[in-house]
């Protein structure tokens, strides 16, 4: 078998479907909110991002990026690892705690994506 050909051939159908994914490169502008710059063919276009999972705008919070500073100056940035193995730190156990305390519950999980989420969710309950 040809493989090379295989994969060729498998990205070509891709394309003539329409279904080959492209990922936006993306800049986030601190304060502007849900404003972002789209990189694409040598051209920079400001753009409104409609599809992101920072729904509160968060992410640009004056406190939340002062917090994320010091934790990482603290602990470096990345999680280390999967939870599985060396990714669970301090900081996401004590936000389960408080997440969970907050809604009165035994315990909470924190994922990284919604996506996430519900494969963990379906998957245990199927």
């Amino acid at each position: 078998m040809n493989y090379q050909r295989f994969f060729e051939d498998a990205i070509d159908q891709l394309h003539a479907e329409r279904r080959y994914r492209v990922f936006a490169d993306l800049e986030r502008i601190v304060g502007k909110f849900p404003r972002a710059i789209w990189r694409s063919n040598g051209r920079a276009q400001e753009i409104t991002v409609w599809c992101s999972n920072d729904y509160l705008g968060m992410g640009q919070n004056p406190d939340v990026i002062a917090a994320f500073q010091g934790v990482a100056g603290k602990m470096g940035s990345g999680a280390g690892g999967t939870r599985n193995i060396s990714g669970t730190s301090n900081p996401l156990v004590e936000l389960e705690h408080e997440l969970a305390d907050l809604h009165d519950k035994e315990a909470a999980l924190v994922f990284t994506s919604g996506f996430v989420s519900n494969e963990a969710s379906i998957s245990t309950i199927a």
